[in-house]
């Protein structure tokens, strides 16, 4: 029984999207059942943008770059570890970020702004982070 404190489903999938990095591109997708139904979404790419710069406006989310595919490939821990974190391809420049956010229709598969994955902020780690 759902209660006026939960999150909706949309909520609940627009989270899930930051959480799980996912590319840009995928969001609006929902999530598919695998036998050509729907068990999540799809969703309006406006009520994604509305959502996703909610949360960036409140700190919460931040966009990063995948490496190159042409980048060196870990060698060592620490270089595992930078490979894997993503916050060292992180989009520095909010105004961009934002801008890229606003607009879904740049979020498609051809593009390097497609590409680019969401990713929760320090903030949004935080046992406080307000994400509903």
């Amino acid at each position: 029984m759902e209660t006026d404190d939960a999150p909706s489903e949309f909520v609940e999938q627009m989270y899930l999207a930051v959480v799980e990095e996912s590319w840009l591109w995928e969001v609006p997708l929902g999530v598919t059942d695998g036998l050509g139904g729907y068990e999540h979404g799809p969703w309006a790419p406006a009520e994604c943008s509305r959502q996703l710069l909610a949360w960036f406006d409140a700190g919460l989310v931040e966009l990063y770059a995948d490496p190159p595919d042409d980048a060196p490939r870990p060698q060592n821990v620490r270089e595992w570890r930078a490979w894997n974190d993503g916050r060292y391809r992180l989009l520095p420049d909010r105004d961009v970020a934002r801008a890229v956010l606003a607009d879904p229709s740049r979020w498609d598969g051809t593009s390097e702004i497609g590409f680019l994955r969401l990713c929760p902020s320090d903030a949004g780690m935080g046992p406080d982070a307000a994400w509903i």
